[in-house]
């Protein structure tokens, strides 16, 4: 019987983090559900998220907090084969320079940036036990500044400074990683669900186009 590989999916409320888990357990993956505040305590009501996943509350701002997340994946499994990280918050949407919160701003930054460095520098260890480990950063194309030149793409005119600020912080720090990973064992991504033209993303769905890359990247011999 072929081992099942573990996976850690780190969700804050966008409502993706359940879907990837979904695809994670059809793909032979033993999923951790890792999720914050709101985002745990509407995941704990779905009996089927607690049927088919670990569901485990983790505050991603707490350096004490995630550093439990990987004793529970040590004590339990051993290792870790993929990390998703896909917590995020977004605010301030349509937000002008004078209009911005930067209590707000900083609050953001701290899941969306922050948060993944301190998990990757926790969980590292754990990734490094695994015989073929990867880390997907889950990325948007608002911080894409490629499309947001593009006044044909469909989100070249959200004013959501913050937020896609951010992300293309996290695209930039994918790629620094990538480049000090490429000589471990440890393979980093970015995923952009949004990556269509057609925009047929929304918080919860992933078309079948965007699904198919997803795949190719949590799989351990891709297509």
């Amino acid at each position: 019987m072929e081992v099942k590989r573990v996976a850690v999916v780190t969700e804050a409320g966008n409502g993706l983090g359940k879907t990837f888990a979904k695809i994670l357990v059809h793909h032979n993956y033993n999923v951790i559900l890792a999720a914050s505040k709101k985002s745990y305590d509407t995941l704990s009501l779905d009996a089927i998220t607690l049927q088919d996943f670990k569901l485990v509350k983790v505050d991603f701002t707490s350096s004490e907090s995630v550093s439990e997340l990987k004793s529970l994946i040590t004590s339990t499994y051993g290792r870790l084969d993929l990390l998703i990280n896909n917590a995020e918050i977004a605010n301030g949407f349509g937000q002008k320079i004078s209009q911005l919160n930067l209590e707000e701003v900083k609050e953001l930054y701290e899941i969306n940036l922050f948060a993944v460095i301190r998990i990757i520098q926790s969980l590292k260890p754990v990734l490094e036990k695994s015989d073929d480990p990867s880390i997907i950063n889950i990325t948007s194309s608002l911080g894409d500044i490629t499309k947001m030149t593009d006044d044909n793409f469909c989100y070249s005119n959200y004013c959501m400074t913050a937020y896609a600020t951010s992300k293309a912080a996290l695209n930039m720090f994918t790629h620094l990683q990538c480049k000090e990973f490429k000589p471990s064992k440890i393979k980093i991504n970015g995923f952009d669900p949004i990556s269509l033209k057609n925009c047929t993303h929304n918080s919860v769905v992933i078309c079948d186009g965007i699904k198919d890359e997803f795949v190719k990247l949590i799989s351990k011999d891709p297509l």
